[in-house]
């Protein structure tokens, strides 16, 4: 039976990682109907960044605009307003403001609070909300969960794992502001640096409309660094 395959990659940054993952799935992705209409490549994919803020943190590649990448990375900030854009859900928004019974749980400065404390597996973040996002028809969040830990004097790592994602037009964008977010709310903060990232994927898919530009991607050079 043909199945989407599962990948491991490992990369430098992050401009790095996308050409790497683009080049995977456009030639071994499993051809699939999404539930929209449209085929995509698919795999399942766990992608490892040692470098994560190393530049250019955007493959010059990348379709996304500078500018819309900078917009992008401020729907990471506290106090944009994403009702206002008209959108049905936000990442910070399910991170700050993750609804309970008694109040709302701001799970960012949970785990800044938290870190300080020791080394510990339970650091992590949500935004799945079952009630909601088992059964609307509008969009529902990709990123799930988010867990950080400090792994020795003033160094952390963080994982990241996705429900779906899209490879082509939206990973790398996804990643700077995901990034910058936790340097910002987590790191900082704590005086720690990020020296690994493992990003985790259901379905890292391209769209049939982007193989042919998708097809054209190449890798960056490769620096000393990225080849030890």
């Amino acid at each position: 039976m043909k199945y989407p395959p599962t990948n491991l990659i490992q990369a430098f940054g992050l401009a790095d990682a996308w050409a790497q993952a683009v080049i995977f799935v456009i030639k071994n992705g499993m051809e699939i109907k999404t539930e929209y209409g449209p085929m995509s490549k698919d795999i399942c994919s766990v992608i490892e960044i040692r470098e994560p803020f190393a530049e250019p943190m955007l493959h010059p590649q990348f379709p996304t605009k500078e500018l819309h990448v900078k917009e992008y990375v401020r729907q990471w900030e506290r106090d944009y307003d994403w009702k206002k854009q008209g959108f049905e859900y936000n990442y910070m928004d399910r991170l700050i403001n993750y609804p309970s019974r008694t109040k709302d749980v701001d799970q960012l400065k949970a785990i800044k609070d938290l870190l300080p404390r020791g080394v510990s597996r339970r650091r992590q973040a949500i935004t799945w909300i079952p009630e909601r996002d088992l059964f609307v028809t509008e969009d529902q969040p990709c990123l799930q969960r988010l867990w950080v830990r400090v792994i020795g004097e003033g160094i952390a790592e963080m994982h990241c794992m996705w429900r779906s994602r899209d490879l082509f037009a939206a990973w790398n964008s996804n990643m700077v502001g995901l990034v910058t977010m936790i340097k910002r709310e987590v790191l900082e903060p704590n005086n720690l640096k990020l020296v690994k990232i493992v990003d985790f994927c259901n379905s890292l898919h391209i769209y049939e409309a982007d193989w042919e530009e998708a097809s054209k991607v190449r890798p960056l050079p490769r620096s000393p660094q990225m080849m030890r």
